[in-house]
């Protein structure tokens, strides 16, 4: 028994080291929570299906809240400028319309033609609202912002990606691309700095389009506070790790 848990925590491990690796696709490598968007966003199969990983992250993702917690009381986070994404939402796939639901974190699911085309997995502290066609999560400190939404006007995920660009003008100022890539799964995925247009926090962000059904387009976009990259990287990694996609529900 001792060897199979010594043998367990090596697959973890080793789990996480591929995804880190991953995280250096397209030229520059990228740290916090960029670097753990690339390396996990869309996988070669869809990552909810790959049990060890998903635990892995939840666990990563646990601690690491515990660390951040730590972080917000010392000098160097509470005598920065921070975000609160709670009052200026970042909707950078879609704009929402009115009689969005509230909810705390957990799975969300967006349907389209009546059946299950997407779903994702907050965590259970972050403040969730969903429509017909997104959700969208605030984590609690109100730092670091995401959006989950079905596309419907893309047609391919180059202009999907040209369109997330057009959404992060309208909320960034100061931006500046990392080389795109393209992961495993087929996800394009761009990476970035920037500065809020009212705020002048200076925050960084991840965003991605894939197929989450033939012929029908996801986006998937992270906005977080500098200050707090590194902070939030476990967590990043475990939000894209839970996503299902359209063949991934009812199994």
């Amino acid at each position: 028994m001792r060897k199979l848990g010594i043998l367990g925590l090596a697959a973890l491990a080793l789990a996480l080291m591929t995804l880190d690796a991953t995280a250096q696709m397209g030229g520059a490598v990228r740290g916090g929570v960029r670097g753990a968007a690339v390396g996990q966003m869309i996988g070669g199969d869809s990552a909810a299906k790959a049990g060890a990983v998903v635990g892995a992250t939840r666990g990563a993702m646990d601690k690491e809240t515990q660390m951040r917690a730590q972080y917000q009381t010392t000098p160097a986070y509470m005598n920065a400028t921070h975000s609160n994404f709670n009052q200026v939402p970042p909707d950078v796939l879609v704009t929402p319309k009115a009689g969005a639901t509230a909810s705390k974190g957990g799975e969300a699911v967006i349907n389209k033609g009546g059946k299950p085309a997407v779903g994702i997995t907050f965590p259970p502290d972050w403040k969730q609202q969903s429509g017909e066609t997104y959700v969208s999560a605030v984590s609690a400190d109100g730092n670091a912002y995401s959006m989950l939404a079905i596309m419907e006007s893309v047609t391919n995920l180059q202009a999907g990606i040209d369109q997330i660009k057009e959404g992060l003008k309208r909320y960034l100022n100061d931006i500046k691309y990392d080389d795109q890539t393209k992961t495993k799964g087929g996800a394009l995925v761009i990476t970035g700095t920037g500065k809020g247009t009212k705020s002048g926090v200076a925050v960084v962000f991840a965003a991605g389009m894939f197929e989450s059904a033939p012929g029908q387009h996801a986006g998937l976009a992270f906005i977080v506070d500098d200050n707090v990259d590194e902070h939030y990287k476990d967590t990043v990694r475990y939000i894209c790790a839970t996503i299902r996609l359209a063949n991934d529900f009812g199994k």
